[in-house]
């Protein structure tokens, strides 16, 4: 039978438009179930506070955020409002969930207690919601598809035979992207899935350990095992507190060409002959430029790319310049060729000297970050210039032994089913931090199918 559309006329004989008849009823219905399955972990909570306080406050020490050290756990309860309340909005759903207490000298299922004789007075959808809690195994996912506001596609990462599932979820589908990864329990609801409420966001590039460490515990172990829940249960709980936990630490900041610590030098010059500047500086094979959009000192890298090595900046007065290096030897070596190159033509005035990772540290951590700046190329002229970028750096990729791979290139580790795995969740990282980079500078993603091809692969 095909689907009544809203402005059909209902089935039931009413002469009503199905959208004003038996479809609001359902919907009436929906909302009410919705309401009461909202209640029944706050009930549930409130019960075992009354009942079995300490005993609640133990298993959760003990088992939820027993993986932290005592500095950890310190740093945790000093985590903001949001951070701090979304934490323990996971940890009572894994109370409830997967959590055991003692009971007269004797360990005993939390879900047990609630639905057992003498637990809290649950109404019928109440009471199948947490017992379905006691059943649903924590799954880590990534969402290969969505709607946003309305839903999301989840697929499996642990369990990749599995189908991917769609799930009902406006706030998170609204805020998601392609290939984010999360780890959530999905509950059936009527004929379609929700999420349980409880999730833990992974960053995706520090998922590829999470995810070996996972799949070798969970080796021989089907999904629905009740082995495979616990561990999945205990792991990611784990590996989500110590991520949220751990102390921020800049990182070093490398000059991809040289491997020099990144610091940028400028010299400042008087200019007391401009026409002379710009001949000298023309006159040179190796300087690009001109006067309205400054000069650069370009030099071939060992990977076969051009790199620059001085930045030459006119500014807006004429008689001043600003010359700029990434690197403290990239000044040292090339301060002395552009002085005897200019000669007379300017006159050196000072040198600033800023470490990016200083002033990274020292930046008020209260304050947003400043609002970058709009490209100066148009988006499409930028996405063509780091689309030809990424081909070249990519050149040599699939037979290059990775860190991520366990120094196995990607075309070494693809010759295992679980190697495939990591190259093709390698491969979607990549494309998910290039989405991301391509929406904060308004301008298209660049493709990476030209990596899967290299490699015979699909997504």
């Amino acid at each position: 039978m095909s689907k009544i559309g809203r402005n059909d006329p209902c089935s039931c004989g009413s002469g009503k438009k199905y959208k004003q008849c038996c479809l609001k009823v359902q919907e009436n219905k929906a909302n009410e179930a919705q309401q009461e399955r909202s209640l029944a972990a706050p009930k549930a909570i409130d019960w075992l506070h009354s009942r079995h306080g300490k005993a609640i406050k133990t298993a959760l020490i003990e088992s939820f955020f027993g993986g932290l050290s005592e500095e950890e756990y310190g740093r945790f309860e000093a985590l903001n409002d949001d951070a701090y309340g979304m934490a323990m909005i996971n940890a009572m759903e894994w109370l409830l969930a997967e959590g055991t207490i003692q009971v007269r000298g004797q360990e005993v299922p939390v879900n047990d207690c609630l639905l057992g004789p003498g637990g809290p007075l649950f109404s019928m959808v109440q009471r199948q919601w947490i017992e379905q809690l006691g059943m649903a195994r924590l799954g880590l996912y990534e969402v290969v598809d969505l709607v946003p506001g309305e839903r999301m596609q989840l697929r499996d990462l642990l369990f990749p035979e599995l189908e991917p599932i769609w799930v009902q979820e406006k706030t998170g589908s609204a805020e998601a992207a392609l290939f984010d990864v999360t780890a959530a329990r999905i509950m059936t609801v009527g004929d379609h899935h929700e999420l349980s409420g409880a999730v833990y966001g992974f960053h995706r590039h520090q998922c590829l350990d999470l995810l070996n460490e996972l799949r070798e515990e969970l080796e021989g172990l089907e999904p629905t095992d009740p082995l495979a829940r616990e561990i999945i249960g205990s792991i990611i709980p784990d590996r989500w507190l110590q991520m949220l936990t751990a102390p921020f630490v800049l990182p070093d900041l490398v000059d991809m060409t040289t491997g020099q610590p990144v610091l940028f030098v400028t010299d400042h010059y008087r200019v007391n002959d401009p026409a002379a500047l710009e001949r000298n500086l023309a006159g040179q094979a190796d300087i690009e430029g001109d006067r309205t959009d400054g000069w650069v000192r370009l030099f071939k890298g060992e990977d076969g790319q051009l790199r620059a090595s001085l930045n030459v900046d006119a500014g807006t007065q004429a008689d001043r310049i600003k010359v700029s290096y990434r690197t403290q030897d990239f000044a040292d070596q090339s301060r002395p060729w552009f002085e005897s190159l200019m000669d007379s033509a300017v006159t050196f005035i000072a040198r600033d000297i800023s470490d990016p990772k200083g002033m990274l540290s020292s930046t008020d951590s209260a304050k947003p970050p400043a609002t970058p700046k709009p490209p100066s190329m148009p988006p499409e002229v930028m996405t063509q210039v780091i689309d030809e970028h990424m081909r070249s750096f990519y050149a040599d990729w699939a037979d290059s032994p990775l860190p991520a791979l366990g120094y196995q290139s990607p075309r070494e580790a693809m010759e295992t089913p679980e190697g495939l795995e990591q190259v093709r969740f390698l491969l979607r990282t990549y494309e998910h931090g290039e989405a991301a980079q391509a929406r904060q500078q308004n301008r298209q993603p660049v493709s990476f199918q030209f990596l899967w091809n290299d490699l015979g692969i699909s997504e």
